[in-house]
């Protein structure tokens, strides 16, 4: 088995185990995370997986990759409002996001929280969601369909494992994180599978809307009440 089919079924797994009954376990979900983390560390150590095939190519300028990252931010920030719309038409029930209250509390705690972001959702996600999953699938759909259609089948289901992982916000909040995953997914195919593109965006994207849910500027920033902060993916 090569290291992506080996990669793949490691995240099916433990995606239908988050799906089926540990939606709101944090054990099972940033455990999940880091077993396929150390899984691909260990590939690259044995050589059976390249940081190329990853879309972790070394680069000779880091100026177009963070102009394309930022770029793309504000493409997401404006989408977000849209997303958020969409799903709210779709879904009563507002996100369950009291897990983020800590990150009012104090700066220092939102500055752990924007690290630790950055860590699981920036790096880790975005390596089994595009790096692992996405590249995977495209790469296997090529040979049955034309390149196009190939990248854009393997972005949505990309982006659907993503939203699965986020259910235990709930389902409004896993509709909307499934959206802006399409996006991401997007950025990473026209950036050239570019891990490092979306993994800039994925992480600027990230802090601003932690800096704005502890500012109380987010939708879903007030946890007094029934409305919940959405994620996160407003967050």
């Amino acid at each position: 088995m090569t290291f992506q089919h080996g990669a793949l079924l490691l995240t099916g797994v433990w995606l239908a185990i988050v799906a089926a009954r540990y939606r709101r376990s944090t054990i099972v979900l940033v455990g999940g995370l880091i077993v396929i983390g150390l899984f691909t560390a260990g590939g690259l150590a044995r050589g059976a997986v390249t940081p190329a095939e990853l879309g972790l190519r070394a680069k000779s300028s880091w100026l177009p990759t963070i102009a394309f990252a930022v770029a793309w931010l504000g493409l997401m920030l404006a989408y977000s409002p849209v997303a958020d719309r969409i799903a709210s038409q779709l879904i009563a029930k507002p996100p369950t996001l009291k897990t983020f209250r800590v990150i009012q509390q104090s700066k220092t705690k939102l500055v752990a929280g924007i690290a630790v972001a950055w860590a699981l959702g920036g790096v880790l996600e975005e390596l089994v969601f595009r790096g692992i999953v996405l590249k995977s699938i495209a790469a296997t759909l090529i040979a049955w369909l034309v390149g196009p259609i190939a990248a854009g089948a393997a972005v949505v289901v990309a982006a659907i494992g993503a939203g699965i992982i986020h259910l235990y916000q709930g389902n409004r909040a896993a509709l909307i994180i499934t959206q802006l995953s399409v996006l991401f997914g997007a950025l990473f195919v026209l950036s050239g599978y570019n891990l490092w593109a979306v993994i800039l965006c994925h992480g600027l994207y990230d802090t601003v809307a932690f800096i704005r849910f502890a500012m109380g500027k987010s939708k879903y920033s007030d946890l007094s009440g029934v409305t919940e902060l959405r994620g996160a993916h407003d967050e």
